[in-house]
């Protein structure tokens, strides 16, 4: 059809999302009468890690971009066959790391718009600075049978008219939602430009709706629109960046609705989607009353945050953390306790990360700054994390003496604030940085107290033959020396500026 979709190109309707209410009752509850058993639909998001009581405390609250509403169960998405018990699908328009968002003009969303999950103004999980305004994540829906969709081939598309040509768009396979309806992520790199004068002019959305880069977009996106988001485009950024075999170089193609890609030349080359895992640490000095943070040349300046580092090949989490602390400060680590996790599909260089949130427990002081790799590395008392900490409670709507709501301040206002303040900032709460700060700040004493069952500190790992006179002292220029030219030694810090 000359210049679009056909039949309900321009119908939408807000994505259904799993809810708790979907999970089998709890064994706990009282007995009684039940009706004959109904097959149900197991929320993998909405499970609850079941650990025993104190230990929950010591884990980081869910992450932006994790819970995704969708169910992805490999076997379910393998079994597509371009059939759904609805006659609709949903399409998540993307563009490599952009995503297709709409202006929200308020805090509800009519049914007809076609937006899934408005910010309104919502505080995120542990604190952070509230939306001053909204956005959606437009959803198109398209009749399941209609004929520009080719549901039913290995690489299932979107034929779509502009102008003299015609695309293909390829379809990457999300999941369902809780009604049985299946959801795409709809792929318009090639068409960018085009495609978005489609949705604006012939869809009738108008100039609200915008392709738009996902960190950009994130602060005003619900969890779960985020979550969803998040795999299209990590999706689409990994679809347009093998699209030639790296073991014969010729073309390959999207098969089983996205879930990998097929070398077009030898049936053996097969890929699959990435994910690049880093850690990231908040380390903790022998003490247990400051913690290290660091900031390279590409930060915001004034920002402060946890070290990180890709693991490498056949390397444990420890081993990565141990490394690249060591690496970027010289410090050396003894114990490391893995407490959350955090997917992030904005990661470096177009690729998926799994962010390994880890603490651990430093067994030296002295820092030596690898200036190849960070601009600065510190070490914060406890005290002043908190008050970092607090900078983004405070962020939120107040009220004034003639009871008027405050407008609240944007994040940048916050850290602004914060770098006069205190002279830093920390990561804002769509992070896992930020959450290990808090975490470890609002904890009471050593988050590795010494004591009966505790690694010993003498005992720790030493990967590392290194030995660093203490600062100040005459061996420390040598020491710095001979670890590169990039090292320098820490300067000290007054009242929390550099």
């Amino acid at each position: 059809m000359e210049g679009g979709v056909p039949s309900q190109q321009g119908r939408s309707n807000t994505l259904d999302h799993v809810s708790a209410s979907n999970m089998p009752p709890s064994a706990s509850s009282p007995s009684q009468t039940q009706p004959p058993m109904m097959p149900q639909r197991f929320s993998l998001a909405g499970a609850q890690p079941m650990l025993p009581g104190p230990a929950t405390q010591l884990l980081l609250p869910p992450q932006h971009f994790s819970g995704n509403p969708l169910d992805r169960t490999y076997d379910k998405r393998l079994k597509f066959d371009g059939t759904s018990k609805q006659d609709e699908i949903s399409l998540v328009v993307v563009a490599g790391r952009e995503v297709c968002v709409r202006e929200s003009s308020g805090a509800s969303t009519s049914s007809q718009s076609g937006a899934f999950g408005g910010a309104g103004g919502a505080t995120t999980s542990g604190g952070g600075a509230s939306a001053t305004s909204g956005a959606d994540l437009q959803a198109l829906l398209l009749n399941a049978t209609d004929p520009e969709l080719d549901l039913n081939s290995d690489s299932i598309c979107l034929s779509w008219v502009y102008g003299d040509a015609v695309y293909q768009l390829p379809l990457y396979l999300l999941g369902q939602d809780r009604t049985e309806r299946w959801t795409f992520a709809l792929d318009v790199t090639d068409c960018r430009e085009g495609f978005l004068e489609f949705l604006r002019d012939a869809c009738g959305l108008g100039t609200g709706v915008a392709l738009t880069d996902l960190r950009a977009a994130l602060p005003q996106l619900s969890r779960d629109a985020a979550a969803i988001a998040g795999q299209a485009t990590a999706l689409s950024q990994w679809h347009q960046s093998h699209k030639f075999c790296p073991r014969c170089g010729s073309p390959t193609a999207p098969v089983e609705a996205g879930l990998r890609r097929q070398c077009i030349a030898v049936a053996t080359h097969k890929l699959y989607p990435r994910t690049d895992p880093v850690v990231i640490m908040l380390v903790e000095s022998p003490d247990g009353r400051r913690a290290l943070l660091g900031r390279n040349k590409k930060f915001t300046p004034g920002m402060y945050t946890c070290l990180s580092g890709f693991v490498d090949q056949c390397e444990s989490v420890e081993e990565a953390v141990r490394r690249e602390v060591f690496e970027e400060s010289r410090v050396l680590v003894a114990s490391v306790a893995v407490v959350g996790s955090q997917p992030w599909p904005i990661g470096r260089y177009g690729g998926c990360e799994l962010m390994l949130g880890c603490m651990a427990k430093a067994r030296s002081y002295e820092v030596l700054v690898n200036m190849e790799e960070m601009e600065d590395v510190q070490w914060y008392d406890k005290e002043e994390l908190r008050a970092a900490v607090q900078m983004y409670d405070n962020a939120t709507s107040a009220v004034d003496g003639d009871g008027v709501a405050d407008v609240p301040m944007s994040v940048a206002q916050l850290q602004e604030n914060s770098l006069e303040q205190l002279g830093f900032f920390i990561p804002p709460p769509l992070a896992i940085a930020h959450h290990l700060i808090r975490t470890w700040a609002l904890h009471e004493g050593p988050w590795f107290p010494a004591g009966p069952g505790q690694p010993s500190m003498a005992g720790a790992p030493q990967p590392y033959s290194v030995a660093l006179p203490p600062m100040g002292s005459p061996g420390t220029a040598a020491a710095a020396a001979a670890a590169g030219p990039a090292v320098q030694q820490q300067q000290p810090r007054q009242n929390g500026k550099l």
